[in-house]
């Protein structure tokens, strides 16, 4: 056989091509698939640290509606408390409250606390960091005295 014909023969052989096609694009598939779930995850993430915020907001109106004076760090420990349940199952290793109670309220004749939240996400791909891997979220909770 000549050179030519062997060539020939090497070039028109497809009976490996599947596979090495697949072995040149297999990681690329896996790693934007881990991606989209590593988005979905952080969505997830993201709105928990908002409903978190709703909730605590809405306890610390009834508590005040209630007659009860809740000071910052029972916030903080209420918001730790619900964050660690369902339906928010969140790492407290990684979240961050803080509530402080503003000296000059925006609204006359209420009580401004403002509940600061932040969450360092998890990356689940060592090899790939991604910008803004924390939430941050702020809320105002205005409340009267009765």
């Amino acid at each position: 056989m000549t050179k030519d014909r062997i060539l020939h023969r090497l070039i028109a052989d497809r009976t490996g091509a599947m596979a090495v096609e697949f072995a040149l694009l297999a990681p690329l598939l896996f790693t934007m698939m881990i991606g989209i779930f590593q988005v979905g995850v952080f969505m997830q993430n993201y709105n928990a640290v908002r409903s978190l915020a709703s909730d605590t907001g809405r306890y610390v109106m009834v508590e005040y509606q209630k007659g009860n004076n809740v000071n910052d760090t029972d916030i903080q420990s209420v918001a730790r408390s619900f964050a660690v349940n369902a339906p928010y199952l969140l790492d407290t290793n990684r979240l961050t409250v803080t509530a402080t109670t503003q000296g000059t309220s925006r609204i006359t004749g209420a009580k401004e606390i403002s509940v600061n939240f932040n969450y360092q996400l998890e990356d689940f791909l060592p090899f790939v960091t991604l910008p803004g891997t924390n939430v941050t979220y702020s809320r105002p909770i205005f409340v009267v005295n009765n």
